[in-house]
């Protein structure tokens, strides 16, 4: 037969009584015994209130070894790369568990998280630098790094510093892209995407006329587009904030030629009907036409959809609308990130002071 063991006990003139465990369980009255006198001992000593804040107690203190003893690998595996799998673009995913694979793994993945330091972040940097590789690359390992133990920090996962907080130990590169398009060419690359997809034109006009980001345009559906008003509503940006942006007439006039749908469908859609990832290779193929890109190195000069929203701030700068006025349409969270236009303003300014030579 079984027996439930169970303890009294008296705390502030109160009595008090809990349950131990079955006998079946392992426990026995010796058992039971020993650790009812413990118990007294805490609460006599302030360290317990009760059995229950005792094994509170345990199993924090258990937790908090186990969290100490976790290793890159297993921050990283268990617990970040499941994290970002459906959080995250699928490029963006991928690009950074092949990072930890072939770089971070190696060096970092054995280690405790509280064993990795300064120290180990240089030598994660060594077997990439015999490679030869970019500063780009090398400044993304050490940023993929960071973001991994903020996220340990952020979850209660690690209690420590970050060990990549404040590593400076190599020189940034301004990886910025300031293309942008003439009217001329912005108009002959319109034209080339209307011949090949109507979709994928539609798509350009919106980001070079209304300034959107790709995935700001993935993410409309018919509840966003007010044609009354010409406004589209952009919810959860980059920046994590909601923003309007207005249609120019040429805009609005395709959007009324659309059949429109349910207000939470969305406005383009991939063969399957489900939101696009990605923007077509219909566009590369446009620009390739074109020659936008022949003879240009520079990965920040050449042609790329995200080319025509630089586009759309170049043109309003130069038609003198103020850097403010297009960090708003942009949706910038900070006026430094719209600085980079600034040196077209002071043109306009240099061709207004010219004109007193007229």
């Amino acid at each position: 037969m079984d027996v439930y063991f169970s303890i009294r006990y008296r705390r502030n003139g109160k009595q008090y009584e809990e349950g131990i465990g079955w006998k079946s369980d392992g426990y026995t009255t010796k058992k039971v015994f020993d650790e009812l006198q413990v118990l007294r001992q805490d609460i006599k000593a302030g360290r317990a209130l009760s059995l229950k804040d005792k094994r509170e107690q345990l199993e924090a203190t258990q937790k908090a070894y186990e969290k100490a003893n976790i290793t890159f690998s297993e921050l990283f595996e268990e617990y970040y790369q499941p994290h970002i799998e459906n959080k995250d673009k699928k490029s963006t995913y991928n690009r950074e568990v092949h990072l930890y694979k072939k770089w971070l793994k190696p060096v970092l993945g054995g280690l405790r998280l509280d064993l990795i330091s300064r120290i180990s972040l240089i030598r994660l940097l060594q077997p990439m630098e015999k490679k030869r590789l970019s500063n780009r690359t090398k400044n993304y390992a050490i940023a993929l790094t960071r973001q991994v133990f903020n996220f340990a920090i952020r979850n209660e996962l690690f209690a420590g510093d970050n060990p990549a907080a404040r590593f400076d130990e190599l020189k940034k590169e301004d990886n910025r892209r300031m293309k942008f398009l003439s009217d001329e060419e912005l108009n002959n690359l319109l034209e080339e995407l209307k011949k090949h997809s109507y979709s994928v034109y539609l798509m350009a006009l919106i980001s070079a006329d209304s300034g959107l980001r790709a995935g700001e345009i993935f993410n409309l559906t018919w509840a966003d587009v007010s044609l009354e008003e010409k406004m589209l509503f952009l919810r959860d940006t980059k920046n994590g904030k909601n923003r309007f942006a207005y249609m120019t007439d040429r805009v609005a006039e395709e959007f009324s030629k659309l059949k429109q749908g349910e207000g939470n469908e969305f406005v383009f859609q991939s063969k399957t009907g489900s939101k696009i990832e990605h923007v077509s290779r219909t566009f590369e193929r446009a620009v390739k036409a074109l020659g936008l890109n022949d003879g240009i190195t520079d990965r920040r000069q050449k042609v790329v959809f995200h080319s025509l929203r630089h586009t759309f701030a170049s043109r309003l700068v130069q038609k003198r609308v103020s850097l403010y006025e297009v960090k708003e349409l942009l949706g910038h969270s900070d006026i430094a990130m719209t600085q980079r236009y600034s040196h077209l303003a002071n043109e306009t300014l240099r061709q207004a002071v010219a004109r007193l030579n007229e």
